[in-house]
């Protein structure tokens, strides 16, 4: 008898899931279940395609259903979702949403991957015309027709994380006028607040209206669509509003099978993808992971998590012994001309876990002044007292300062386990064009010795004392 490898959902966790399973099992039955229209996509593109950066949708799309089926084998149904799930004897059941009727699945090995969905809490009015969330590409979609179609001239979005501040900057290059609220006193809460500060300053430079520490009351219509948004300090004129307060773990399949849950109500699974009942997997935004600094269990809904989340399913469920280690937490994000990224804890959250850590800074160009281009930059880091090792780092910066090259080193750094002795002394590449002798990480490693660990340094980026 073959096995079969049944998948629910079917984008970065999902899809990456079952590839892997055809991979390393290729006679297997696997089949994806999904009940909205597409799958396998760029979900973290969405931004960019109502922007105009990318005005063909179909290149959101990784594989289409034929695709999965032609090149892999891979039976894809869409419009079709798992009502539940029978441990016990191994079936699903769907529901076949075009057709109206229901089916019964059996399989040897079940896959989780359903991911999370947007937070809307119950305010008033927000069932108006021109009130969207952002998620899905059937989200994206509805809102650039609505865009087409209605000619906006002003919008409002409700959240100040990674994707108010990406549709602030695709709504604004559309001509559209655009207020962000956000119930915290700073944009991108992960951040501290003075890094935070410095992204805020730059919405505002390019025309977005902060209205920070305050909090959404309900929304107002006329003739069933939105007119405005009533917050804590006044009402905002709205042609449109975007609901982007944060997602939730789709889990109720899983709860509803006995499956044990854990951190922020996602399905708890072992490094191996296993959750804690025999044969079912769980994998992506619907499941938890563990935290390498603090080694606690945690929900970090990342893209670039649940691909290799997805990878250990696959392979797990086709009788492999791959394993997922954990997670950092990296996240970066763009907004107009400027780059914002964390990896790791804060201060804050170190103390929160119950470390010791202090914060260094460095704050330069990061080329030559001779050499033309590039831009300035910040980088923090969060080193342990005592230990010296580096237990986070956040990087603001002109996007043209490429924080994210320094981002990626820090994260590499941190999963190593380095000291601030072993960062000041990387072998980075260097050339005029690329970077001062001693880049910013390495500038900021021989700060935190002095700093932190109580040696002698003022060293700066040409390595001048």
């Amino acid at each position: 008898k073959k096995k079969r490898i049944v998948v629910v959902g079917g984008v970065a966790g999902g899809a990456t899931a079952a590839s892997k399973a055809r991979r390393c099992c290729p006679e297997a039955e696997i089949e994806i279940y999904d009940q909205d229209e597409f799958i396998s996509y760029a979900g973290c593109g969405l931004p960019y395609f109502i922007g105009g950066y990318s005005p063909n949708w179909r290149r959101l799309l990784a594989r289409v259903p034929e695709e999965f089926e032609r090149a892999q084998g891979i039976r894809v149904f869409l419009r079709h979702r798992v009502s539940a799930v029978d441990p016990a004897n191994k079936r699903i059941r769907v529901v076949d949403l075009e057709g109206v009727s229901e089916l019964s699945v059996e399989y040897d090995v079940l896959v989780l991957a359903t991911g999370a969905a947007p937070f809307v809490p119950p305010l008033p009015g927000r069932d108006l015309e021109g009130v969207f969330v952002l998620r899905t590409l059937t989200h994206a979609l509805e809102m650039k027709s609505f865009m087409v179609m209605q000619a906006p001239q002003s919008a409002v979005i409700v959240g100040g994380g990674a994707i108010g501040l990406e549709m602030c900057e695709a709504l604004r290059r559309l001509g559209v006028e655009v207020d962000l609220v956000e119930a915290a006193d700073h944009v991108l809460p992960p951040l501290d607040p003075d890094l935070a500060g410095a992204v805020a300053a730059h919405l505002e430079s390019n025309g977005v209206r902060l209205h920070l520490g305050e909090k959404v009351e309900g929304l107002e219509g006329s003739g069933g669509k939105v007119t405005g948004v009533v917050t804590s300090g006044g009402t905002l004129r709205a042609d449109m509003v975007l609901l982007s307060i944060g997602i939730r773990p789709v889990s109720d399949l899983a709860r509803q099978a006995g499956l044990e849950m854990g951190a922020a109500g996602a399905v708890r699974v072992d490094e191996r993808m296993r959750t804690s009942v025999p044969d079912v997997l769980a994998c992506g935004d619907c499941a938890v992971t563990r935290h390498l600094v603090t080694g606690r269990e945690t929900w970090i809904p990342l893209g670039s998590t649940a691909r290799k989340q997805g990878r250990v399913a696959g392979e797990t469920a086709a009788g492999g012994e791959a394993s997922f280690p954990g997670v950092l937490g990296t996240f970066i994000l763009k907004t107009f001309e400027m780059t914002a990224g964390k990896t790791g804890l804060s201060v804050r959250e170190a103390a929160e876990a119950g470390m010791e850590a202090e914060a260094v800074t460095v704050e330069d160009a990061v080329l030559p002044g001779y050499y033309r281009g590039g831009g300035r930059m910040s980088l923090r880091l969060t080193v342990e007292k005592g230990s010296g090792r580096v237990l986070g780092a956040q990087a603001v910066g002109d996007f043209a300062a490429q924080p994210d090259k320094r981002l990626d080193v820090m994260a590499a750094c941190i999963k190593a386990g380095f000291t601030v002795g072993d960062l000041a002394s990387l072998d980075l590449a260097y050339a005029p064009p690329y970077s001062h002798p001693l880049d910013l990480p390495l500038v900021a490693g021989n700060l935190a010795r002095a700093r932190v660990m109580g040696e002698v340094c003022t060293c700066t980026p040409e390595g001048l004392e």
